[in-house]
């Protein structure tokens, strides 16, 4: 035990100076830069009898493969060797898709349809960009263990140290993956692009939105017919609402896999007029009710989780994550509702 009070004292100490890769991941984020430079398309390359075939299959069994296998999918002290995240769940939805343009609709015209985005990779390739009949997103769910969504259901004010891993070394994890699939495919003449991860993402506050990104992986994911929304504005998937999303766009034609509800809240029981709020009685600072998600609020509350996260788990990260653990949609659609919709089919 002292060994262990010794090590937790050393580890990683001033990070707010100390810890470059959260650091780095932040102004990311926020700023858009800081990440490795876009891997080459190879425009050159033959394709040959032997090739894989990059179909739904493929790309399923790749994503699934990585998230359990690969190294980065772990956490460091004092928690080394437990998981990230459990089995994924894999969704496409074709570039064509008539909710993209809604979304600019909705979301608001910042938002990057799949065309926009893969216009950009193709101009730095000095190629011209395909047609967006031509092209997919692929969108995955990464569930967070259940020993990360224990802890953080126990704690009431800041988010818990396994979740403040996962909400840094789960996204640098789910980032690093995602270079390494489009990295692949464009050395195989496949444009490719993780929308994250170029000078074109950053979070700010937009007119009439307030804090949004220029691609969201959730409304990827329910474009993908993988969740739909809860009133703490996170997705509802088969496996919860605790979890880390991500997507990435692919000069391919992919079929979905999935049907998308109509009702974008068709798995919140709130939403469902069936009381429940109890993602609203989790939130430190009443950010929710049933008016909806005061963005800004819950903004202001995560940011001051930097400063705790720095102090106590010597990490320099924000995050927060009480309204989607300790909830009846943390790690699936709540029973009723599941029974509701089996009746109906």
């Amino acid at each position: 035990m002292r060994n262990q009070l010794i090590k937790r004292k050393r580890y990683r100490r001033f990070s707010y100076l100390t810890d470059i890769r959260g650091i780095k991941s932040a102004i990311g984020e926020l700023r858009g830069f800081g990440y490795p430079k876009q891997p080459k398309l190879n425009k050159d390359y033959l394709p040959q009898d032997s090739d894989t075939v990059f179909n739904e299959e493929w790309f399923i069994k790749t994503i699934k493969e990585k998230i359990a296998h690969h190294p980065a999918n772990s956490m460091e002290f004092p928690f080394e060797g437990e998981r990230i995240f459990d089995e994924p769940l894999v969704g496409f939805v074709k570039g064509d898709d008539s909710i993209f343009p809604e979304y600019k609709r909705l979301i608001g015209p910042h938002h990057f349809t799949p065309e926009e985005i893969m216009q950009w990779q193709a101009r730095k390739n000095g190629i011209t960009s395909p047609e967006t009949e031509d092209l997919t997103v692929v969108s995955f769910v990464m569930p967070i263990t259940r020993k990360t969504r224990d802890e953080n259901a126990r704690r009431d004010e800041w988010p818990s140290e396994r979740w403040a891993q996962t909400r840094l070394l789960g996204e640098i994890f789910s980032q690093t993956f995602v270079r390494e699939i489009i990295t692949f495919l464009m050395s195989k003449g496949i444009l490719a692009v993780a929308p994250d991860v170029t000078p074109m993402f950053n979070k700010k506050r937009y007119p009439h939105v307030g804090w949004a990104s220029p691609w969201s992986h959730r409304h990827i994911a329910y474009a993908a017919g993988l969740g739909t929304f809860g009133r703490h504005n996170f997705l509802i998937t088969e496996k919860g609402c605790a979890h880390r999303l991500g997507s990435f766009v692919v000069n391919l034609k992919l079929e979905p896999n999935r049907e998308r509800p109509e009702d974008i809240h068709a798995n919140c029981l709130q939403h469902q007029n069936i009381d429940c709020l109890k993602c609203a009685s989790r939130c430190p600072v009443d950010a929710i009710s049933d008016d909806g998600h005061d963005k800004e609020g819950c903004y202001q509350k995560v940011a001051r989780s930097i400063k705790y996260c720095n102090k106590h788990y010597h990490i320099f990260i924000y995050g927060c994550g009480l309204c989607a653990t300790g909830v009846p949609c943390e790690s699936s659609i709540p029973e009723v509702l599941k029974k509701r919709a089996s009746i109906v089919d």
